[in-house]
């Protein structure tokens, strides 16, 4: 029988001796929300109500529905450190040489230090209090879905009871120390990933069951989550998990997992009726920790609005042609080089695609 298995960001996390089958709306689902979140990172407001909604929770729901609990605690977590940290490593390398090479060329000869502090502390944002905490950007999420797995996966050997109190304990204290302190490796910020990863792993144990519900129950469960999502989105204050951020608290929460749910059966229902965009939009979910890496790296060094506004200078566009411009330069550059890192055997091997 073959065995499914999709990990959150890209890799399989199952033995090489068994045979994968990935699951496309799944692939699909990763690759919209990691256009999504290069959209997220362009700081526009209407486009965040909308992203900032499902496209790191998404993620997290994806690593929790399929994270293998028969395998070894240390086995998983040397599993997790090969195909999560190992990526995280090798791009910071990446960030440090670019980083440093622009600092020595406009004069600043501490950028190399400023880079690698970035790169050992691994806070996605830069932090002014209690001190001074130099952002490493996006890629935080690597050490975020590390740390959730792992919590996830010691959770597994409790009861049911325990596991609860641990999930939710670990949520508590990675919501409410953020307001004194910002520990290193964004380790707050797994300990409330953990929470949808959990929730996710809950569906997958009942997924027999909800195959079993009604279609009319169906209808009216797809529809409901349909108006949740929108008014989520309509009444979007904040839901920033780089800083554990939930917005309203249980009502986001509620919100997000409504618009995960959508963006699943969207996909999944897109793969049934064989819509054009799934095998494309299912390749970039495929290779999304390459694309996030290179997106980390191209959102870091490349100055895409100023060129846009250079760009609109000279041919006289409305100001709205940046965001287009901008859009555009970010997606086909980071499509381009993810398509070329993956055409590379070492690239692939060390961001752990077999």
């Amino acid at each position: 029988m073959n065995k499914v298995s999709v990990d959150g960001v890209g890799q399989n996390d199952t033995p090489t001796t068994q045979v994968k089958k990935r699951l496309q709306y799944v692939d699909m689902a990763r690759g919209i929300a990691m256009i999504c979140i290069v959209l997220g990172h362009l700081k526009n407001p209407i486009l965040n109500r909308f992203v900032y909604t499902f496209h790191v929770p998404i993620f997290y729901f994806i690593t929790g529905f399929f994270t293998n609990d028969k395998k070894p605690v240390g086995e998983f977590v040397k599993n997790k450190a090969k195909t999560l940290l190992v990526p995280y490593a090798v791009t910071c390398g990446v960030m440090i040489l670019i980083g440093t090479l622009i600092g020595l060329h406009n004069g600043d000869g501490s950028a190399f230090g400023k880079w690698v502090y970035a790169a050992v502390y691994g806070a996605g944002d830069t932090w002014q209090d209690p001190f001074y905490i130099k952002g490493i950007g996006a890629i935080w999420f690597l050490w975020a879905t590390f740390w959730g797995s792992i919590f996830l996966r010691i959770s597994l050997k409790f009861n049911k009871v325990a596991r609860k109190i641990f999930i939710f304990g670990l949520f508590v204290a990675g919501y409410y120390s953020r307001f004194y302190i910002w520990l290193p490796l964004s380790i707050q910020a797994g300990a409330c990933a953990v929470l949808f990863m959990y929730m996710g792993y809950l569906l997958k144990k009942s997924s027999e069951t909800l195959h079993k519900i009604p279609t009319e129950v169906k209808i009216f469960g797809f529809i409901f989550a349909v108006i949740v999502w929108l008014n989520f989105i309509g009444s979007f204050q904040s839901f920033w998990l780089v800083h554990c951020d939930i917005g309203r608290g249980i009502v986001d929460i509620f919100g997000t997992m409504c618009a995960c749910s959508v963006l699943m059966f969207l996909c999944w229902f897109a793969e049934r009726k064989n819509f054009f965009l799934v095998k494309p939009l299912a390749l970039i979910g495929k290779y999304s920790l390459i694309f996030l890496c290179v997106h980390i790296t191209e959102l870091t060094f490349v100055p895409w609005w100023k060129m846009a506004e250079h760009f609109t200078g000279i041919t006289g566009l409305p100001e709205w042609t940046q965001l287009a411009f901008v859009i555009t330069g970010k997606l086909v550059t980071d499509l381009f080089i993810t398509w070329v890192c993956v055409k590379i055997k070492p690239v692939r091997k060390i961001m752990g695609y077999k």
